[in-house]
């Protein structure tokens, strides 16, 4: 099986205060972007290729190949892939798997009895802003995207969730902090709710449909699993760790400090 890593590195961050975007923000003196990225690169799964995706040079202009230069050694930055995302994570998905079946599957496809597939090859999304996957984690998702073609880390659900109704419906509760007016709402069953976390991963020929089919049909979501669901088909769970965390604030940034120690003597 060939297997793949999309590392989601096109945004910028604005939410969390820095001058430049979070991936490149240090956590003990080492990008968060370099963190993610050393859970592919130190893995025991033989990945064949990790493909990161950048923001557009027009919203963040950066020397990517000469950081990443630096940064990786030669024996292992062959591996790295470089493409250039687009303005949503979902667009940046689609540039990515596009670019793994121009660059690899069609190539393999052309080589008689290569017996390299769009089925049996796997593709792990993972955002770059979560540093902290183990290899446990990966492993796992590896064996139950074999089984059943998709699989995701998730959590359980712990405060209880509100949904907004009536007039408000759709509106984020950072534009309702400011509203006077009560709204509607609709407590849904903790015991029922998960938090999809990533890496996400898929058998190849799912994941290709479910992208192509969304930007077909302009159906917008933010995680690729949705995208999947979308095809009405099934996926995986797998239970994650509680330090896997997404890291979206500067205060994200401190707890994440704090965890890097107790990550690195588990893992």
């Amino acid at each position: 099986m060939k297997i793949y890593a999309i590392l989601l590195a096109a945004g910028i961050g604005s939410r969390t205060g820095f001058s430049v975007p979070k991936q490149l923000v240090k956590i003990k003196n080492k990008e968060i972007i370099l963190h993610s990225l050393d859970i592919f690169l130190n893995s025991k799964i033989n990945f064949d290729a990790i493909i990161i995706t950048i923001p557009p040079p027009q919203i963040f202009n950066f020397n990517w190949d000469a950081f990443f230069g630096s940064n990786i050694s030669k024996e292992k930055i062959e591996k790295l892939k470089i493409v250039t995302g687009g303005k949503s994570r979902q667009e940046s998905v689609y540039n990515a798997i596009k670019f793994i079946e121009n660059t690899y599957i069609k190539a393999d496809a052309s080589r008689e009895n290569s017996g390299n597939t769009a089925e049996n090859t796997a593709v792990f999304i993972h955002d770059s802003a979560r540093p902290f996957v183990t290899e446990n984690e990966l492993s796992l998702l590896l064996d139950k995207t074999a089984e059943y073609g998709a699989a995701f880390l998730c959590s359980g659900v712990t405060e209880t969730i509100k949904e907004i109704h009536g007039e408000n419906n759709g509106a984020s509760a950072e534009k309702l902090k400011n509203k006077a007016d009560a709204v509607k709402l609709k407590t849904l069953l903790r015991d029922s709710l998960i938090s999809a976390k990533t890496p996400q991963t898929f058998k190849f020929n799912i994941i290709k449909k479910a992208v192509y089919k969304a930007a077909e049909e302009n159906f917008i979501s933010t995680d690729d699993v949705s995208l999947v669901e979308n095809l009405g088909l099934n996926v995986f769970p797998v239970k994650s760790t509680d330090l896997n965390i997404k890291i979206t604030s500067a205060l994200d940034f401190e707890i994440a400090e704090l965890f890097l120690k107790k990550f690195h003597s588990e893992n």
